[in-house]
C-alpha cells in the first residue's frame, strides 16, 4: 500500500510540474483582444456571407518561407495545395501595411501591445516588429531599409512574425498589387464562443472558400526551460500512472473470479517484468520523440497541418471523429473514439498482425508511440494547454495499446515455451485464446479512455 501511495504522489507531482510550467510561463490571464485573432489571406474579395462579421482589411506581403521550414513542404504537399499554403504561411514572415496603427495600438494615450520602443510614424521608413521576427534593428526589402523602432509583445499573437508599416511612400511601393506575394489580409478578433459556433464557422467557410483564401493563426513556441520542465512532469506522470495501473491489475487478479478477466490479469502479473518493460519502451518513445521534435518545430507543424486537413476533410476515420466531436455530444464522441481506437488502434494494428506473424504488432505500437511524440509534444502554447487534461488520455490509451502489445508478444512466447502446451498447434491455440481474453481487458481500458477523452475535449471546446 505504501508503495502505491508513493507512486500516486509521483504522478501527482508530475502533473503539478506540467501545470506550473504552463501557467507560470505561457498562460496569459485577463482580457486580450488578440488572444483568438486570426486572418484570411488571399487576393480575392470575400463573398457576401460576411454580413454581421467584423473584420479589418490590410494589404499583406508574404516573404520567402524560412529555410528550416522549406525542408518539410513536401510533407504538406501530399495533403493538397491548401495545406501546403497554410503551412508556408505559418513560417513566412509578413509585411503588413497598417495605416491606422496608432488608433489600434494606443490605449488612452499610452502605447499598448509594445514590448519596447514606439509605433512607426507616418511618412518615415519605420516598422514595428513582431515578437519572433528575425530582424531586430532594421529590415531591407527591395533595397528599401526600414528601421525597427518598436517590438510587439508576444501576446499580440497574430503578428508575432510580422512587420507593421505605417503609411509612407516607400512602404506603399512594397505593396504593389501586381506583385504575386502581395495579397489581402482580413483580420478577425472573435470571442471564443463565436469561434466554436457552427453557424459562424459555416459563414466563414462560405465567405472565405479554400480555393481562394488560406486561414492563418500563429504558433507560439514553448521556450526551452518551461518545455523541459513540462516534459519532466509528463515523464513522472506517465511513470507513476503506469506503476499504479500495474498494481491495480495485480490486485484484481486476486479478487476477480470471472476467468475471462482473471486469466489475462494473472498473465500480466506472471510476466510483470515484460509488462513494465513495454511501458518503458512505449512511453519512453513518446517522451524521446517529444524531446526531439521540440528542436524541429517545423516538422511537428507540417504533421499537425496534415492531421487537421484529415479531420476536416470529410472522409476517413479522423474525419468521422472530427464530426463526432463537433457535434459536442459526449456519448457520440466517446462511442466513435472507442470504435476507432479498438478496431483500428488495437485489433488492426497490433493483435491481428501478431496472429499472422507472431509478435509483429510490437512494431505497430512502436510506430504509434513515435507518432504520438511527434504530434503531441507541447512545443507550442496551444498544445501545452491541451496536453494538461489530455495527458491522462495519453496515459489511458497508451495503457490499452501496451496491454494489446503484451498479449500479442505472448503469442511467440507461448509458441516457443514447451511448458505452455504439448505441441505447436496447442500452444498457438492457447495464445489466440489468451489474446481474445486480453482484448476484453483492452476494450475496458479503451472505454474508460474514450469517455474521459470525449468529456475533456468537448468541455474544452465549450469553456
Amino acid at each position: 500500500m505504501k508503495g502505491t501511495i508513493s507512486w500516486i504522489i509521483i504522478a501527482a507531482a508530475g502533473f503539478s510540474l506540467m501545470a506550473f510550467s504552463y501557467f507560470s510561463y505561457q498562460y496569459q490571464p485577463g482580457p486580450n483582444p488578440w488572444k483568438n485573432a486570426f486572418m484570411y489571406i488571399g487576393k480575392a474579395d470575400p463573398n457576401t456571407q460576411t454580413e454581421g462579421l467584423e473584420y479589418v482589411k490590410r494589404p499583406i506581403r508574404l516573404l520567402p518561407i524560412s529555410r528550416p521550414a522549406s525542408h518539410f513542404t513536401q510533407v504538406t504537399k501530399g495533403f493538397g495545395s491548401y495545406v501546403e499554403k497554410s503551412y508556408r504561411a505559418i513560417f513566412q514572415e509578413k509585411l503588413i501595411l497598417y495605416p491606422d496603427i496608432t488608433d489600434d495600438f494606443n490605449d488612452s494615450g499610452r502605447t499598448a501591445g509594445l514590448e519596447w520602443g514606439r509605433l512607426p510614424q507616418p511618412d518615415v521608413n519605420e516598422v514595428a516588429a513582431g515578437y519572433y521576427t528575425e530582424n531586430k534593428s532594421e529590415i531591407d526589402i527591395d533595397g528599401q531599409v526600414f528601421k525597427v523602432v518598436g517590438r510587439l509583445k508576444k501576446d499580440v499573437r497574430l503578428f508575432v512574425n510580422s512587420y507593421l508599416f505605417s503609411n509612407s511612400a516607400a512602404a506603399g511601393r512594397l505593396f504593389d498589387s501586381r506583385n504575386e506575394a502581395v495579397q489581402n489580409a482580413y483580420v478577425f478578433q472573435l470571442p471564443k464562443e463565436k469561434l466554436t459556433s457552427p453557424e459562424i464557422l459555416e459563414q466563414l467557410k462560405s465567405a472565405f472558400p479554400k480555393s481562394q483564401f488560406i486561414a492563418y493563426a500563429p504558433l507560439i513556441k514553448t521556450e526551452k526551460a518551461p518545455f523541459y520542465l513540462y516534459m519532466l512532469g509528463l515523464a513522472l506522470l506517465l511513470s507513476g500512472g503506469s506503476v499504479i495501473l500495474f498494481k491495480v491489475y495485480c490486485l484484481l487478479a486476486e479478487k476477480i473470479e470471472n476467468k475471462w478477466l482473471r486469466l489475462p490479469l494473472a498473465e500480466i502479473r506472471k510476466y510483470g517484468r515484460l509488462f513494465i518493460g513495454l511501458h518503458l519502451v512505449y512511453f519512453g518513445l513518446v517522451i524521446l520523440f517529444m524531446l526531439l521534435v521540440h528542436s524541429i518545430p517545423e516538422l511537428q507543424a507540417s504533421l499537425l497541418a496534415g492531421i487537421k486537413s484529415q479531420v476536416s476533410g470529410g472522409s476517413g476515420p479522423l474525419a468521422v471523429a472530427g464530426k463526432a466531436y463537433m457535434s459536442k455530444s459526449i456519448p457520440r464522441a466517446a462511442i466513435t473514439t472507442f470504435g476507432i481506437n479498438f478496431i483500428l488502434g488495437s485489433l488492426a494494428y497490433i493483435t491481428i498482425p501478431s496472429v499472422i506473424i507472431p509478435g509483429i504488432g510490437l512494431l505497430g505500437a512502436v510506430f504509434r508511440a513515435s507518432m504520438w511524440g511527434l504530434l503531441l509534444a507541447p512545443s507550442f502554447d496551444t498544445l501545452a494547454a491541451t496536453m494538461l487534461p489530455h495527458s491522462f488520455t495519453l496515459l489511458l490509451e497508451g495503457e490499452a495499446y501496451i496491454v494489446a502489445t503484451f498479449f500479442a508478444l505472448l503469442i511467440p512466447i507461448y509458441i516457443f515455451r514447451k511448458s505452455e502446451g504439448p505441441n505447436f498447434l496447442n500452444r498457438y491455440g492457447r495464445a489466440l485464446a489468451m489474446n481474445i481474453r486480453g482484448n476484453l481487458l483492452v476494450a475496458i481500458v479503451l472505454v474508460i479512455a474514450a469517455i474521459y477523452e470525449a468529456t475533456e475535449v468537448i468541455l474544452m471546446m465549450i469553456i
